[in-house]
């Protein structure tokens, strides 16, 4: 039971950094970018991006959400 806790912990931590870094290179990395090269932003690409960027944001809230519901019916072996 111990081993399982620690290869969660350790699962957990990784999770947390890609999504951290994810984050930060999709939503403030690559916009920063084209900012400091003094890149016109177009109506239509904000618009595009704002869209990408919420979409993004619903369907990760959506998988959170639902998996450990899947996980729970599908049972400890997969079945349920």
């Amino acid at each position: 039971m111990k081993g399982n806790k620690h290869q969660l912990s350790e699962d957990a931590k990784l999770c947390k950094r890609w999504a951290f870094g994810l984050t930060a290179l999709l939503i403030i990395g690559f916009p920063g970018v084209m900012f400091l090269t003094g890149y016109s932003y177009s109506l239509e690409f904000f618009k595009g991006w704002t869209y990408l960027s919420f979409s993004w944001l619903i369907i990760a809230g959506l998988y959170i959400a639902f998996r450990p519901v899947v996980e729970y019916m599908q049972g400890k072996d997969g079945q349920p």
